[in-house]
């Protein structure tokens, strides 16, 4: 059970006079209206029901408390373990807002002061400071006189508020401990944190069960505080569906990706089947564009309609500059790649929808580590992110600990196992599993793990466990360090493993690797498509046609009955997607042109100069002419290894200046063998997985 500051004193009261208290003393005491004792029993009365006891309201006596005397024990104890929550001004404030935006009536300044144990005049003081925030959201204070404040305006942007606090004043390990004690059983525990109960525990529930059952698909990769924002914002959402305040539609013109629409429809769907709330086009759509702020680990697959040529370029291009500044070749990094990309195309997102990440004393750390290559990554984003000035400083921090993890990449031999506990994120995590790797080789085996996995790790396979964050009630030995490590740290770890390391310890040994059917079949595949891509690659010279259109018609007309059927369908489906975002490559006369449809029956790259230059946007949006063209298609339905090899020529065209030349200068032998080392790599990158 958990009680309110009021509630507790109202408790109190009760207990205190079993043979009942009037509705004017209670008031008189507690210094609040008539409806609002009304609504605080209410309140009351919903927590005390599971435990069988109730509040009366007898004519001659006025309130009593009733159950059985163990119940009545029971809640007496809560009572007198629930101390009143003394706030710092910050989290005042945050609990202030919070109270006014979810007040269902006028809240007076002396009830106000009350549940804040602080002064009217500090309250009023409050007020002021809160107002400006409000406004800032297009919220607004309003002051009845006689009657009390009220917050009025929009619910979208009171839901954005909201959810934001409570996100930001719930650790990691507190709030995914919470969520699992929820369970079918009792949907109902209450939390001990203030925040956490401004939302009903079922909504918690059912939120939770909707969004972690996707952890094994696109959510496995997302951060924990990602996660518990999701969870928050659609745990909040259900609250106020609950309670009748529905958004009837949206302010934001932004259109949602298919495939996060998609995912939200999923979630939604499972809480419909779950529940009885009424769920409007416009509340799937506001959790969408909550979910678009999140880095999903994505497939880059050039063929994808939403794929972002245009920031897969911006990208490349950041890491070139930074190479170059660092002196430091970042570009030969593809998890960096891909990273970067996952995490700038949400980070777009988060700014777009004004849904700014809770401020961190970690990631300032971060900076301060990282000073030169913070000041070089800086200078190059407002280079070349024009459209995006307004980097908040979390974004810049989480940029650079990607380009820190891939500085701090350097795998050796070890001894020992241990698990890592971290709540920041993937690249934090990066960097601490990489200075554990380079500072403390002992450790054989490393486990990156997020809070919301605990309860599914067996701790006894570690010898060490280690946690950026401190664990409250955790009962196991575990090590409090900096994402940083420090090199205390680095120090204390060593010592307290030279006794592990003493200890007997059963020997292992490797059998040697067995190849089955399935391994060689595999292999044979990759080959077979890697040759028949490589059979079909040539450079051909194109008189080129008055226009484009009619060049690619004469270009797919040889391919027609070998590599695919109905060239002008195909035709239109290319010209379709260079009209949907530019594709030249900035600072070169090439591009790639691609579609992927049912037309085409077989994988196919192939390079086409024209005799006349053709003019085209590029990826910068710079006009730019064309007098080579990149041809890749693919069937709809192209199967993985298709996918992975055309991925491994398309990521490599623009993966750096030299790439570039080769791709625009190069004859058909260079490019070849070229491609055939590409080819080679996948194939050994795949057989190790």
């Amino acid at each position: 059970m958990y009680f309110s500051n009021r509630e507790n004193q109202l408790l109190k009261i009760l207990l205190e006079n079993d043979q009942g208290v009037f509705a004017q003393h209670l008031q008189e005491t507690l210094q609040i209206s008539k409806r609002t004792l009304y609504r605080e029993i209410s309140s009351i009365e919903k927590t005390i029901k599971p435990q069988k006891a109730q509040i009366i309201n007898e004519r001659k006596n006025g309130y009593r408390l009733i159950g059985e005397k163990e119940t009545l024990q029971a809640i007496r104890q809560e009572v007198e373990k629930n101390q009143e929550v003394v706030f710092d001004n910050v989290h005042r404030q945050s609990a202030l807002v919070s109270s006014l935006l979810l007040a269902e009536e006028e809240m007076i300044i002396e009830g106000l002061a009350q549940d804040f144990a602080v002064s009217p005049t500090t309250i009023h003081s409050d007020l002021q400071q809160v107002e400006k925030s409000l406004s800032e959201y297009g919220l607004s204070l309003q002051r009845k006189k006689a009657r009390g404040i009220l917050v009025t305006g929009s619910e979208e942007n009171r839901r954005q508020i909201l959810s934001n606090i409570i996100y930001s004043d719930v650790n990691e390990y507190e709030f995914f401990s919470y969520l699992a004690e929820l369970n079918a059983a009792d949907k109902n525990i209450q939390s001990t944190n203030f925040f956490l109960n401004f939302i009903s525990p079922i909504w918690f529930y059912f939120a939770q069960k909707a969004v972690l059952e996707k952890m094994n698909s696109l959510f496995i990769e997302v951060t924990d505080n990602q996660l518990q924002q999701v969870i928050t914002s659609l745990a909040l959402s259900l609250e106020r569906m609950n309670k009748d305040h529905l958004l009837t539609e949206t302010s934001s013109s932004q259109t949602v990706s298919p495939s996060i629409r998609s995912l939200a429809d999923q979630i939604i769907g499972e809480i419909k089947r779950q529940t009885d709330l009424g769920i409007t086009e416009a509340e799937i759509l506001f959790f969408s564009k909550q979910l678009e702020g999140v880095n999903y680990k994505k497939p880059q697959n050039i063929f994808l309609d939403n794929f972002d040529a245009e920031l897969s370029y911006q990208v490349r291009e950041l890491i070139r500059l930074v190479s170059e500044q660092m002196q430091k070749d970042f570009r030969k990094d593809d998890t960096l790649f891909y990273d970067l990309l996952t995490h700038l195309s949400a980070a777009f997102k988060r700014i777009d929808n004004q849904a700014q990440l809770a401020g961190n004393t970690l990631l300032e750390k971060i900076l301060e580590e990282y000073p030169e290559l913070t000041k070089i990554i800086q200078a190059n984003l407002k280079q070349i992110f024009t459209d995006h000035q307004a980097f908040l400083q979390d974004e810049l921090a989480y940029i650079v600990i990607h380009f820190a993890a891939s500085l701090e990449r350097n795998p050796v031999r070890k001894e020992l196992s241990a698990l890592v506990l971290c709540s920041s994120g993937i690249g934090t995590a990066k960097i601490l599993e990489s200075r554990i790797n380079k500072y403390i080789p002992e450790i054989e085996r490393i486990e990156i793990a997020k809070i919301s996995q605990m309860s599914h790790i067996d701790f006894k396979e570690f010898d060490l466990i280690l946690s950026t964050i401190y664990l409250p009630e955790f009962s196991l030995p575990y090590k409090v360090i900096s994402p940083l490590l420090l090199d205390d740290e680095i120090y204390q770890i060593k010592q307290e493993l030279k006794g592990k390391q003493s200890e007997n310890k059963p020997v292992s040994y490797e059998s040697a690797p067995k190849t089955t059917q399935n391994d060689f079949e595999k292999v044979y595949e990759q080959m077979k498509v890697a040759n028949e891509l490589l059979t079909r690659f040539s450079i051909k010279n194109i008189t080129t046609q008055q226009t484009l259109e009619k060049t690619l018609e004469v270009i797919l007309e040889e391919l027609e009955g070998v590599v695919l059927e109905n060239r002008k369908k195909v035709r239109d489906l290319i010209v379709n997607r260079h009209q949907l975002a530019p594709i030249g490559i900035p600072n070169t006369h090439f591009a790639l042109f691609h579609s992927s449809n049912h037309y085409v029956k077989e994988p196919f790259f192939a390079i086409f100069d024209l005799s006349r230059s053709v003019p085209i946007l590029g990826m910068d949006k710079k006009p730019m002419e064309l007098t080579r063209l990149l041809l890749m298609l693919a069937p709809a339905d192209m199967s993985e290894t298709e996918n992975r090899l055309l991925g491994k020529i398309s990521a490599s065209v623009i993966e750096s200046d030299v790439n570039m030349q080769l791709y625009q200068y190069g004859n058909e032998e260079e490019i070849y063998e070229w491609i055939s080392s590409l080819f080679i790599a996948e194939i050994k990158e795949s057989e190790e997985e």
